[in-house]
């Protein structure tokens, strides 16, 4: 796509769920993933193999994925220039940074309107970032117009302009937003050496956090002993997934002891993510051919009766599943 805000051209992936087609009346969540050409296929297949019926931890998802041009430009909250002697500007001597405020418009204003009018998104959002991902994704959620309900941050180059990221956070102590919630990963201590100032810098970021400045932000940490700076997304993604949607996945072996099991499961999750999330048509019509495998016609009726009243105009009320 062209982005009139960026005055360029920009890919942007997308990987639709793989109940898409089949069901055309469900929405779903969107994910907008940073650094698209490092990781828009290993978490694709991830979210892909995470969400699958009739165990989903998480739901099917559309994967955005964003692919750079100008990475130091665009991912940077602050402008760092030459002279303040900051190591990124030994490394890019004369590239431009601090453009998270214009890529923020791109993003808000040119692809997440651009996906919503395409596809069928429902309102949850989730953000993903890495490195100058990971301190974009975190000045998105204090900073950000259209904010994501959920932020999932790896190894985020805190050390930026001297902490600037860390002094924005300070500043809102005391605060409250939105239910949020935030999932921080850190690599190991082994990585210390030769990256100190970037290992201390996130250290104390989550030192601080751990304190819960702001209200309505629902904070994690973890830090993975035995990986690097470029292995930790790995890790991280799995159980910023599973962290987010906590709560999710249920044993469909014990809807036979409570049929409405599903239904009180869900509400329970809906609390948890401050958002009405409902399970989805694929899955309940997962959940219903394994009723009809074991021989309860009773809970298929109970089922597809819960079904239609989520989906009326879905494929199990037209008799399609």
């Amino acid at each position: 796509m062209h982005s009139n805000v960026l005055d360029e051209d920009r890919i942007i992936q997308v990987a639709l769920p793989a109940s898409y087609d089949e069901f055309s009346t469900q929405t779903y969540p969107v994910l907008y993933l940073l650094d698209g050409e490092s990781n828009f296929y290993y978490l694709t297949g991830m979210i892909n193999k995470l969400s699958r019926a009739p165990y989903p931890a998480i739901p099917e998802m559309i994967v955005v994925g964003i692919v750079n041009t100008d990475r130091t430009r665009d991912l940077t909250p602050s402008v760092v220039l030459p002279e303040a002697g900051e190591d990124v500007t030994k490394e890019r001597a004369g590239s431009k940074n601090g453009g998270n405020p214009e890529f923020f418009q791109f993003l808000e204003t040119e692809v997440m309107p651009e996906i919503e009018k395409n596809y069928r998104t429902s309102d949850y959002t989730v953000f993903v970032g890495h490195s100058f991902g990971g301190i974009t994704a975190l000045n998105h959620l204090i900073n950000g117009q259209k904010k994501m309900k959920a932020y999932i941050v790896h190894d985020p180059s805190i050390w930026w302009d001297s902490g600037e990221m860390l002094k924005r956070y300070q500043a809102l102590k005391g605060s409250e937003i939105a239910p949020t919630k935030l999932f921080v990963t850190q690599a190991g201590e082994a990585v210390k050496d030769g990256q100190l100032d970037h290992y201390n810098n996130v250290q104390g970021f989550n030192a601080y956090m751990e304190t819960a400045p702001i209200k309505g932000l629902d904070y994690a940490f973890i830090g993975y002993e035995g990986e690097d700076h470029g292995s930790v997304p790995m890790k991280g993604n799995l159980d910023g997934l599973r962290y987010v949607f906590d709560g999710m996945r249920l044993n469909i072996k014990a809807i036979p002891d409570n049929p409405d099991l599903i239904k009180e499961q869900y509400a329970v999750l809906s609390d948890s993510l401050g958002v009405k999330m409902e399970p989805s048509e694929p899955y309940l019509a997962a959940v219903i051919s394994y009723m009809k495998r074991i021989e309860r016609p009773d809970l298929v009726s109970h089922l597809e009766a819960y079904a239609k009243s989520l989906y009326p105009n879905g494929n199990i009320a037209q008799g399609s599943n």
